[in-house]
């Protein structure tokens, strides 16, 4: 029987296998302009990752962590979900890559000025520098989960 602190959420073993890989890591809570933490194997209950809401209030967002993989290339991972029409951010060349992982809705992708929409279960990878963005052209949330990987920090 399952207690009140306990909370499931409704992922399939097909999300599992393709998230679980990117949550073994552990980072403790970062100081402002401190150097991230080296991550250690650490799992994450999805109830327990913070909310954070835009100021406009049209991307809800929960960071997993933010730190150094053991071989020095900064790493960070964080659920979005995204109101119908509404755009993260206008397109943009990021100084990492970049790997969106959509899990439900639809969104038009901007890779270079090439436009495509992708479905559930859809992967989009963005190396460092491409142009890139996108915008929910569904009727319902887009959620999806992003992995940032930036060059060594040593």
């Amino acid at each position: 029987m399952k207690t009140d602190s306990e909370q499931t959420t409704s992922f399939s073993r097909r999300d599992l296998a393709v998230l679980l890989p990117f949550l073994a890591a552990n980072a403790g809570a970062q100081q402002p302009n401190a150097a991230p933490r080296v991550l250690q194997a650490k799992t994450y209950s999805f109830g327990e990752l913070a909310v954070h809401q835009s100021a406009g209030g049209a991307v809800k967002s929960r960071a997993v962590f933010d730190g150094v993989t053991t071989r020095g290339q900064r790493i960070t991972a964080h659920f979005s979900e995204l109101a119908p029409g509404q755009a993260p951010h206008p397109p943009t060349r990021q100084k990492h890559e970049e790997i969106i992982m959509l899990r439900e809705g639809a969104l038009e992708v901007t890779l270079n000025g090439v436009l495509s929409t992708v479905g559930p279960g859809s992967v989009i990878f963005v190396p460092f520098g491409d142009l890139n963005g996108w915008k929910n052209v569904g009727t319902t949330v887009a959620q999806y989960f992003v992995v940032s990987i930036e060059e060594r920090t040593q």
